[in-house]
């Protein structure tokens, strides 16, 4: 007896939708997923792939019979190639940048626990309705450090900016006296910052908390929050930036550009 077998059919509609959706389910996973991991092997052949092969390479060598001349050369050739592997893993750095106008303030203000001086520093800023409110995220991570800087941008009605900057002026006190940058060995002030700066029509301040002007301490690039107001553009907002590693700064400028990802978002 033959059985008849039928083949399933799939309508067109849904065919096309499948052909629709799937590469935005595949970007979504991508995200989600993949650049995740992708984080996490960073160090993988830095500390773990390349120095096993390396050290597997040592211990053949060990076990071997080769003469001791040529066995000491190999022996200072792997080690150094070891050293060197080391180097490159702890010294290279990766950094990521994510933005969205979702949710915006939430994001924003996730990032500062409870505690932090930022947030005391933040305080409640009177932003009032902006047009567009944008987060932004920018995280720069290495073996030995990791750094994080997340930044809230509100653009506002031209009739609107000049209260709603006037009102955080008036709530905030900014630093006048230069930064740390970095000390001497002796301990003396080797290098001192500008506390503000300006890049193109953007202008930055450092911000005092409420309780005085020393409960940061010296370093304000360890952990900082600044005012950031844009006349032109008609936006203000906030970067709270935060790394405990960061022990040397030599531009307001370039901090901004290179560790806060001002060279992306204005680009």
């Amino acid at each position: 007896m033959e059985v008849e077998m039928k083949r399933s059919r799939l309508p067109l509609w849904a065919v096309k939708l499948l052909i629709l959706l799937l590469p935005g389910v595949a970007l979504w996973c991508f995200w989600h997923f993949v650049w995740g991991m992708l984080q996490t092997l960073f160090s993988f052949p830095f500390f773990v792939l390349f120095p096993g092969l390396i050290l597997s390479r040592l211990i053949f060598l060990f076990r071997s019979r080769r003469s001791g001349g040529a066995k000491a050369w190999r022996l200072i050739l792997y080690l150094l190639l070891l050293l060197n592997v080391l180097f490159l893993g702890m010294f290279s750095f990766y950094q990521i940048h994510r933005s969205s106008s979702q949710d915006a303030w939430d994001k924003f203000i996730s990032a500062l626990p409870e505690k932090s001086k930022r947030r005391a520093a933040l305080g409640a800023p009177d932003l009032g309705t902006p047009e567009e409110m944008r987060w932004h995220e920018y995280e720069t991570h290495g073996a030995v450090f990791e750094s994080h800087a997340a930044i809230l941008l509100c653009r506002c009605s031209p009739a609107d900016y000049a209260a709603r900057k006037a009102a955080l002026e008036r709530q905030y006190s900014f630093r006048t006296e230069p930064l740390i940058g970095s000390a001497g060995i002796s301990g003396e002030n080797a290098l001192l910052v500008e506390p503000s700066a300006r890049i193109g029509s953007d202008q930055f301040r450092f911000i005092f908390p409420d309780d005085g002007a020393n409960a940061y301490g010296d370093r304000y690039f360890k952990s900082c929050l600044l005012l950031v107001t844009n006349d032109e553009r008609c936006e203000l907002g906030f970067i709270a930036f935060s790394d405990d590693e960061l022990d040397e700064a030599e531009d307001l400028t370039e901090f901004l550009k290179e560790y806060c990802g001002w060279r992306i978002i204005r680009s």
